[in-house]
């Protein structure tokens, strides 16, 4: 089982590397991505090193890449059951917080 707060972690890490190997396939810097989907290239970067994104953004990247959303997120993973807890564990705690 996966750390608590690793479960997000884990999964916005492994979307991160499937936009970065896509984006390498179709031989694209980061600029020129960013600049095809309204972001900076270090929005883009950010985004390859696991930083949460919407769905807008998941599906303006697939488009850009020439590719089916559900692409970016094939990847083999090692969640479990359990994990569910964690996240709304963590979710609660951010509520209580006054986090999002």
């Amino acid at each position: 089982m996966i750390k608590e707060k690793d479960v997000l972690k884990d999964f916005l890490s492994q979307i991160g590397n499937s936009i970065r190997e896509k984006r390498k396939d179709n031989a694209m810097s980061l600029e020129k991505l960013g600049l095809e989907i309204g972001l900076t290239r270090m929005q883009v970067h950010r985004i390859e090193k696991g930083y949460n994104i919407t769905m807008t953004t998941l599906l303006k990247l697939s488009l850009a890449l020439g590719i089916k959303p559900n692409e970016l997120l094939k990847f083999d993973s090692n969640f479990k059951k359990e994990d569910l807890e964690k996240l709304v564990n963590i979710s609660k705690g951010n509520k209580a917080r006054g986090l999002k």
